[in-house]
């Protein structure tokens, strides 16, 4: 599933199936204010369709503020811990030069640590 916003948005997301019961989600371009509510309900909607949780692949992000962080950071949170593996839910990769600026300068990049998971990267 690929979603666009808006035209006068520049991002994108894609949401792919890992196999594995999880998800890889890969957003690009200008992540904001503009587009906060619907990247909360795509990530939502691919927590719930994925026991294994998701990847988020940040690696194209050329501009997050911070209505998009909080949007991370409460998905994160909801997302918890997967029982029977003991692992994140929600994982972040590929983090983008943009983003690891607003990370360190919000104190949070300890919270998205820059790790693998499926698919190329």
């Amino acid at each position: 599933m690929t979603t666009t916003w808006p035209d006068n948005v520049r991002s994108t997301v894609r949401v792919e199936a890992d196999g594995t019961g999880g998800a890889l989600v890969v957003l690009t371009g200008e992540i904001d204010q503009d587009c906060a509510q619907e990247l909360r309900a795509v990530l939502v909607s691919a927590l719930n369709a994925c026991p294994n949780g998701l990847v988020l692949d940040l690696a194209e992000v050329t501009f997050c503020d911070c209505a998009c962080l909080n949007v991370l950071l409460q998905v994160r949170l909801e997302a918890g811990v997967d029982r029977v593996h003991r692992a994140p839910r929600f994982r972040v990769r590929n983090i983008s030069p943009r983003v690891s600026r607003l990370l360190e300068l919000t104190g949070t990049f300890a919270y998205f640590p820059n790790g693998s998971g499926p698919g190329p990267g």
